[in-house]
């Protein structure tokens, strides 16, 4: 497993934990979901050694469309995850609410871009991929 160790928080520290295997790069999704839920777009990570909860009594879990569900702390309103329905291993985390949050070098790729309004453009090199490339990734079904 590569990738650093980092804690994290939400705002009132209801919620605390610890990842492993976090990568020194973020994704950036720009769906109407989650510009909706962050009031932006969500750039996340995505640790391959699991999270590790030191207080986990206020997240709750919002399943915001038939294949992903949002978590969130219920007393300070933090965006904190998101994890796909049926694939509890599959767990990204908001870049923001990681400590150190310098240790990223950039962005790994931008998805869902078809629905990313044209009020801002991020200036990096990033692979872009639409909503339908990555519905058909993670349903198996990319050509």
């Amino acid at each position: 497993m590569s990738g650093l160790s980092a804690s994290g928080r939400c705002l009132c520290g209801g919620v605390q934990f610890t990842a492993a295997g976090v990568p020194g790069v973020v994704s950036v999704c720009h769906c109407d979901i989650c510009r909706r839920w962050i009031g932006g777009p969500m750039m996340a990570v995505h640790p391959e050694g699991g999270v590790e909860f030191q207080a986990d009594g206020t997240l709750v879990w919002y399943r915001s469309s038939d294949w992903a569900e949002r978590g969130f702390c219920s007393t300070c309103g933090s965006s904190l995850f998101y994890r796909l329905s049926g694939q509890p291993d599959y767990l990204a985390i908001g870049a923001g609410v990681l400590d150190p949050a310098e240790a990223y070098s950039g962005i790994e790729n931008h998805i869902f871009v078809d629905e990313k309004p044209g009020f801002y453009e991020f200036a990096d090199d990033a692979p872009r991929r639409t909503g339908a490339e990555v519905i058909a990734e993670f349903s198996g079904q990319e050509q």
